[in-house]
């Protein structure tokens, strides 16, 4: 490990051991401009002989633990899965993007002709490959949220404050994305957006367990549905609003996960255990894919063949709004 900076016992002898499994070096580094998380820049992902830990400048104490154990965590199951062969993630290429902003086409079509305030053409186009784009990312990041945070729960019983205030935190943030876009984007990509996150919640909630990590309690737009009697929800006008679709869609999510987050969140720790932990990440991402009906939005492939298609990216939107919309898309 290389850092100068002062680090409780607890995360010294959990970076060792992350090295030692490995067989690899972590270095720390703080950053002004780090986003609240953390970042974890791997060389299972990258073409690094080392792997990097970046978290915010004023994080101290257990702040700074907490983003340290998380990231190392994620490292583990990475590195767990490399070491087998096995390691991959969501990527896509031409036709799996095409798939995906057609999907979304049809689906803004059939929001658009219930408006009296149609969207801009241009607007609508933009908006495409923004929302494939937002889907793949969240995707790629949310099934591993709870594998980690339930992981690290177990593993680190002195974090768990600070674990909770970020999860809060974090839940918050999460809920409030989108919201600007609420009235452009199709209804159903608002919901699905909003269930991912309420259904992560409501199952950190229960296994942590932690209360105040409750949906129903902290966002402002599912308050109204807690103690709501399903008779009341279902005669009411709650039934059409996107928040009530949310928590009905968020629910069967949370039954999704409940299935398959099944490991033993406090078992010792090895190579094998991290192996099953991403085998279960991959397990419920795929049962998320196929409720959403986005199995053939994406591809599974090596985390090479997902930076190539970040730099394809530009080629891909472009050659998607060719076969949606043929002559109609100016070639410039």
């Amino acid at each position: 490990m290389k850092t100068n900076m002062p680090l409780t016992r607890p995360i010294r002898r959990f970076i060792a051991e992350t090295e030692r499994m490995l067989d690899t070096e972590v270095t720390l580094l703080r950053k002004p401009e780090a986003p609240p998380g953390g970042t974890l820049i791997d060389v299972y992902s990258y073409n690094l002989d080392k792997n990097i830990i970046i978290f915010p400048a004023n994080y101290i104490g257990l702040l700074k633990d907490f983003v340290i154990a998380k990231q190392c965590t994620h490292l583990l199951v990475k590195g767990a899965a490399a070491k087998t062969g096995g390691y991959r993630v969501l990527s896509y290429n031409a036709d799996t993007v095409y798939t995906g902003m057609r999907q979304v086409y049809l689906d803004a079509l059939k929001d658009e002709a219930k408006k009296d305030k149609k969207l801009p053409v241009k607007k609508l186009i933009d908006m495409l490959f923004i929302l494939y784009k937002q889907f793949h990312d969240d995707i790629n990041e949310l099934p591993w949220n709870p594998v980690v945070n339930a992981r690290i729960y177990y593993r680190m019983e002195q974090l768990r404050k600070t674990q909770l205030y970020i999860l809060l935190k974090d839940g918050k943030q999460d809920m409030d994305e989108m919201m600007d876009m609420m009235e452009i984007i199709p209804r159903r990509y608002f919901v699905l957006d909003k269930s991912m996150f309420y259904a992560r919640d409501l199952y950190l909630a229960k296994t942590l367990p932690a209360d105040k990590l409750m949906p129903v309690v902290n966002i402002p737009q599912m308050k109204k549905f807690d103690h709501l009697e399903v008779k009341e929800m279902l005669t009411t006008r709650w039934t059409h609003t996107a928040w009530y679709q949310s928590k009905v869609f968020g629910d069967n999510m949370l039954t999704i996960m409940e299935k398959h987050l099944t490991a033993d969140w406090s078992a010792d720790s090895s190579l094998e255990y991290y192996g099953n932990l991403y085998k279960v990440g991959v397990n419920l991402t795929n049962a998320m894919l196929a409720y959403m009906t986005m199995k053939d939005w994406f591809i599974w492939e090596t985390p090479q063949h997902l930076l190539a298609a970040e730099q394809e990216a530009p080629v891909y939107e472009k050659a998607a709004l060719k076969k949606i919309f043929g002559d109609l898309i100016d070639e410039s």
